[in-house]
């Protein structure tokens, strides 16, 4: 004769459910734990009306990383400084283009994505004419190299 296997309810999983850990007490060793504190620390600022815990930056080691070649389009050799600064990273460095670099990958996106707007006048149905962006020419080339 078979048992039956008890089955929990939902009351006994929600009493089982593990305690949140006090703000102070965060372990702050992974990307992750750094994404919970923020998102606890933004909670705790608005229901408190006050900045008592501060938001914390994750250090350049706990990010993902890239190793590329990072170049200038018009062929440029002098350093370029990439300053970085938001709620994930700080990042202030002087890149000298045709060299390697490992970088945190927020920050080879952020590159990549630099670039000069090229704008085109467009005519309305109206007879109005409009400044629309039509593309953009990137500043930066960013080369990714791949390990075997």
């Amino acid at each position: 004769m078979a048992v039956k296997k008890e089955t929990p309810s939902i009351d006994k999983i929600l009493e089982n459910k593990p305690e949140k850990a006090a703000i102070e007490d965060m372990p702050l060793e992974t990307l992750a734990d750094y994404l919970r504190y923020n998102k606890e620390a933004r909670a705790l600022n608005k229901k408190l009306r006050i900045c008592r815990y501060p938001i914390k930056q994750a250090p350049h080691e706990l990010h993902p990383q890239e190793t590329i070649i990072f170049t200038n389009v018009n062929k440029s050799v002098m350093p370029v400084n990439v300053h970085v600064s938001n709620e994930m990273i700080h990042f202030d460095e002087h890149l000298t283009p045709g060299k390697q670099y490992t970088l945190p990958r927020c920050i080879v996106e952020h590159l990549a994505e630099k670039g000069t707007a090229n704008w085109k006048r467009v005519e309305r149905k109206d007879g109005s004419v409009d400044t629309v962006k039509e593309s953009k020419s990137p500043r930066f080339a960013v080369r990714t190299i791949y390990k075997d």
